[in-house]
């Protein structure tokens, strides 16, 4: 479990206010093609999607592409739920949802070093 005020914290809120500027472009079980709005292209580049493999289980590769407004995220659909990504994107309307998404992010973090 991550440490509240740790990196994994950190990298899930990053993640979940990034979704919230994206919409699903393509995916399929263990790959997924987020498109940013233009709105959301700041947040995009601080998330550094390359983290998101060394903080979370599952997660297999992680790339940003700003210029073609993309995040694509390879995953193990064994360990993540395909339709996390999903309630992921849908979260910015729902707090309920938010927290949920937040929790089993949180349950797919790595410890972090002490």
């Amino acid at each position: 479990m991550a440490k509240e005020n740790g990196k994994n914290h950190i990298l899930i809120d990053r993640l979940i206010d990034v979704a919230s500027q994206t919409e699903i472009s393509h995916h399929i079980p263990g790959r997924i093609r987020l498109k940013v709005k233009l709105s959301g292209l700041l947040l995009a580049q601080d998330l550094e999607a390359e983290h998101l493999m060394k903080y979370f289980n599952g997660i297999l590769d992680a790339r940003t592409n700003i210029a073609a407004r993309s995040i694509i995220i390879s995953y193990d659909k064994t360990l993540i739920s395909p339709d996390l990504w999903e309630r992921l994107v849908m979260a910015k309307n729902d707090p309920a949802l938010r927290e949920s998404v937040r929790e089993e992010l949180r349950s797919l973090s790595r410890p972090e070093p002490e």
